[in-house]
């Protein structure tokens, strides 16, 4: 079922988590929310879980309102039909692994055969079949971060909640997970919203990511636009991009900037837009490093290796230009392999020189920006006491 959210305000006090905020989230559709800590990504998930009285405006599920401030309705978070797996596993312990499932259709009444048949099936679905008649305690933290996704899709769910259910996991445990929970979500057809910080984990579980600022969307693009295109500097910095530098009010019809901390031009590829607080930016993938100057490149500096971390696929070094700016490079040329003090050439095709402004204004809708300020951040995101406390909530105690 689609997702759709409009004009959601939440405030705490003084303090602005979440500030009229739209998003509509298509049936099917695996949306991520990316963000730093205190933007209001998880607040705004538990807003749409019904764990958080929204200050204003109104979200419906499938059609059927489940929040709308000005009408008064306030549907119960155990009404809603929605799944939840948290960072904390919330796996009851005393419990064996097909019990740990089971129990929320046991809570909806359902015949006995039924949630013995559609708990065993979501084990299946999930890999841990063979697991059904273990205590829960005794699981590893992938293993229990499984249960509690069989225990939510168990309920068959209108739409699936992940609050950073991967953080706690190793990192070779978080990738084969990503891909188990894409499986999944395209396998099922599941409407589901995921919380992260994790760039990475974002563009492997994403239909469209929204990129979340100070209570706002920032950007809501498809994976590969939100990589390639970051809308600021701001959110380029956030998704890793190593080498970012203000740059000088540029000059009408240019297409040189000049950094502002250097005395450094470098050749774009693009219009440049309007504004005075702009920056360039360049991925470490997009730098090339030769052992003579280019003949004629438009951005061709000398430079000295200050460190070279050979990364197996790719060497990663440092260059200090001697311009002044230091330059992060990923170069994956197997016959060139760069060593500290070498004296090498940077080069940037111009075509790959991004120009970004610092901030931009919040998405108020699908694909729609607004071009006033940014708002002031708000308050951190909730992972405390409440999120655990209602975990048997959403599981259909309540």
């Amino acid at each position: 079922m689609d997702v759709k959210i409009t004009d959601l305000s939440l405030t705490y006090g003084d303090f602005t988590a979440v500030e009229h905020l739209s998003l509509h989230i298509e049936d099917g559709e695996s949306l991520v929310l990316l963000g730093q800590s205190g933007c209001g990504k998880t607040s705004t998930m538990r807003c749409v879980a019904g764990l958080e009285d929204p200050s204003g405006g109104s979200i419906s599920i499938g059609g059927t309102t489940v929040f709308d401030a000005a009408a008064g309705t306030n549907v119960a978070p155990n009404r809603r039909n929605v799944g939840l797996v948290f960072q904390s596993y919330a796996v009851w312990p005393h419990m064996t692994v097909l019990e740990n499932v089971s129990f929320p259709l046991r809570m909806k009444r359902r015949p006995k055969k039924e949630i013995r048949t559609r708990a065993q099936e979501t084990l299946e679905l999930v890999g841990l079949g063979h697991l059904a008649d273990k205590g829960a305690s005794k699981l590893s933290g992938g293993q229990m971060q499984r249960v509690a996704l069989a225990r939510s899709l168990a309920m068959e769910p209108n739409v699936m909640l992940l609050d950073e259910p991967l953080s706690n996991l190793d990192a070779r445990l978080r990738d084969d997970l990503r891909v188990e929970l894409r499986r999944l979500q395209l396998e099922l057809g599941l409407t589901s919203i995921y919380v992260t910080h994790d760039q990475s984990e974002a563009l492997a579980l994403a239909d469209r990511i929204a990129i979340m600022q100070h209570g706002r969307i920032s950007q809501l693009a498809t994976p590969v636009e939100t990589y390639r295109n970051p809308a600021s500097a701001s959110i380029a910095e956030f998704l890793g991009v190593a080498n970012i530098f203000r740059t000088c009010a540029p000059r009408a019809g240019e297409h040189r900037l000049r950094l502002a901390d250097h005395a450094l031009e470098i050749a774009v590829g693009t219009a440049v837009p309007a504004g005075d607080d702009l920056s360039v930016c360049v991925r470490p993938e997009h730098v090339r490093l030769a052992t003579q100057p280019g003949a004629g490149a438009p951005n061709s500096w000398p430079g000295t290796v200050e460190v070279s971390v050979f990364q197996g696929s790719y060497a990663r070094c440092t260059v200090a230009l001697d311009a002044g700016p230091s330059l992060e490079v990923h170069t994956q040329d197997a016959t060139f392999v760069p060593r500290q003090h070498d004296r090498v050439h940077v080069e940037i095709d111009p075509a790959h020189v991004q120009v970004l402004p610092q901030e931009v204004g919040p998405v108020v809708g699908d694909g729609v920006r607004d071009d006033a300020a940014p708002a002031e951040p708000g308050v951190d995101d909730d992972h405390g006491r409440r999120v655990v406390a209602h975990a048997a909530t959403m599981s259909g105690e309540g």
